[in-house]
């Protein structure tokens, strides 16, 4: 009986235990379970945060620097040109060597040049135009005559002949235009004569016609007295008409005799107005014949002068050096043609300035002045090299925003068309907290910064953009001097992938 009753507590006992264990096991099943999804969460969490990337606010330098470039230019270079095409059979120099007045530069081929044979084939056009013009039918003997012996009228002399034989013209046409007018004004008055004669002469026909219808009507009445009288009045009358009409036939017949003179003058004026006519154009073909044909002639002679010297100069020729100076560039290499309208060097004369131009924006053209002076980029580059501004003047291309500076440059180890970079500007000043230009943003109350704050907790720390007000003291093209209240190593958010602000959680780029 015992037995039993210890068998069954030890079973109670055992019941409970058991259910103890189910319940410590449920209980750590799920709180594994809330951990997981908490990791799990905060995971999400984190990657929908903005990411973020920092510098640290330290000590530094606030550089306010110019740095510009630009091609070293020749002031006033001399340009070593060659009239005709010739064939290069060797190059004297090579650039940046520096060279005296009379100095071999190239040597030149000994054959005939492009421009001997041009200029050949155009003495013979012009001998031949000249030949044609000559004897082509339309020039006088005389003038021929003057021409192939050398003979040049004077100018004083073609004026002299052209004047006589224009004012013979002149009178001509004058003397024709009067014979002209005094023909027309003669046929205007017989016209006008003509008419006033038939009038008065029509003017005693109707008086008459009465007369005799008043006489006819007498006789038939018989009235003798009345007759009588009629008879004497018809009379008169008809002798009256007869009278007048005489008188316009004398008239015509004045006229007539006037008319024929005055034609025979007009024609006699026409005819010498032909002849004028003809004789000025004889004359003016005459002088034009002569002038072309002494051009032709003078052109033949300029042109046996050159042929004789391109012959001479296309043997043994060289191309020498006309100034001192040091070769910026050398164009043409053995075995090339020259051209007369390509420079085959170009010599930086001695005494005269090379420059360098650059634009750069207004703003900046505000850091200098006329008279600073410049330095090479890079130093080591050269041993002896000055740059001094000359010149700050608007830029033709954006004069609104965009300023270009001049310097003079002094160096022997620089020549025309080399790339030269510059730097100008004051000394770099030191302070004790300089950040980034883009860390700085703005806002209505001012500028200000966000500083990567931390908090701890039992699942990891937190980062957080914290506000920063700022001072911002002087500024570079990079970097800006700031006063704020920042503690020691303090990390300044820089950039981000997505829109931060003031009092956001962030992640770091780098998790």
């Amino acid at each position: 009986m015992n037995n039993e009753n210890e068998l069954l507590v030890e079973d109670k006992e055992k019941s409970k235990k058991d259910k103890k264990d189910i319940v410590k096991n449920v209980a750590i099943v799920f709180l594994s379970i809330m951990l997981v999804l908490t990791l799990f969460s905060n995971t999400i969490t984190n990657y929908t945060l903005a990411q973020v990337a920092t510098t640290m606010a330290q000590p530094g330098e606030i550089k306010k620097k110019i740095d510009v470039s630009g091609e070293i230019e020749a002031e006033d270079p001399y340009q070593v040109m060659v009239k005709e095409s010739r064939k290069i059979s060797g190059v004297a120099v090579k650039e940046g060597a520096h060279v005296k007045k009379d100095d071999i530069l190239f040597y030149l081929d000994d054959i005939e040049s492009e421009e001997f044979l041009a200029e050949k084939k155009n003495l013979d056009d012009l001998e031949l135009k000249y030949d044609q013009e000559l004897f082509s039918g339309n020039v006088p003997d005389d003038v021929i005559t003057n021409v192939r012996k050398g003979k040049k009228a004077s100018q004083d002399s073609r004026q002299s002949e052209l004047k006589a034989a224009t004012d013979r013209y002149d009178a001509a046409l004058e003397a024709d235009r009067a014979a002209d007018a005094q023909l027309s004004a003669l046929k205007q008055q017989q016209a006008t004569d003509a008419a006033g004669s038939a009038y008065n002469a029509a003017t005693p026909g109707y008086t008459l016609a009465q007369a005799e219808a008043d006489l006819a009507d007498a006789e038939a009445r018989g009235d003798k007295d009345r007759v009588k009288e009629l008879q004497e009045k018809v009379s008169e009358l008809t002798k009256d008409q007869q009278q007048l009409e005489n008188y316009g036939n004398q008239l015509d017949a004045n006229y007539q005799k006037k008319l024929a003179a005055a034609q025979a003058e007009k024609d006699r004026t026409s005819a010498e107005l032909i002849a004028a006519e003809k004789e000025k154009k004889d004359v003016l073909a005459s002088l034009g014949s002569e002038i072309a044909l002494s051009d032709l002639k003078d052109k033949i002679a300029e042109s046996k002068a050159k042929l004789a010297k391109l012959e001479e100069e296309s043997t043994g020729a060289t191309i020498k050096s006309p100034v001192d100076g040091i070769i910026s560039n050398i164009s043409k290499a053995a075995g090339e043609m020259t051209d007369a309208a390509e420079p085959v060097a170009v010599i930086q004369v001695d005494g005269k300035d090379m420059t360098l131009e650059c634009s750069v924006p207004t703003e900046s053209a505000k850091k200098v002045k006329v008279g600073d002076k410049a330095e090479p980029t890079d130093p080591t580059l050269f041993k002896e090299f000055k740059a001094i501004l000359k010149t700050v003047r608007n830029d033709k291309k954006d004069p609104a925003n965009k300023k270009v500076l001049t310097f003079k440059i002094e160096s022997p180890e620089v020549t025309p068309g080399q790339n030269v970079s510059l730097r100008m500007g004051e000394k770099p000043k030191h302070y004790d907290v300089v950040v980034p230009n883009k860390t700085i943003r703005d806002a209505r109350g001012g500028k200000y910064i966000l500083v990567l704050t931390e908090k701890h907790s039992p699942l990891g720390n937190r980062y957080y953009a914290t506000k920063v007000d700022v001072n911002v003291v002087e500024a570079d093209e990079s970097n800006s001097a700031i006063e704020a209240n920042l503690e020691d190593y303090s990390y300044i958010i820089t950039t981000s992938n997505k829109t931060v602000n003031p009092g956001d959680q962030v992640r770091l780029s780098d998790e």
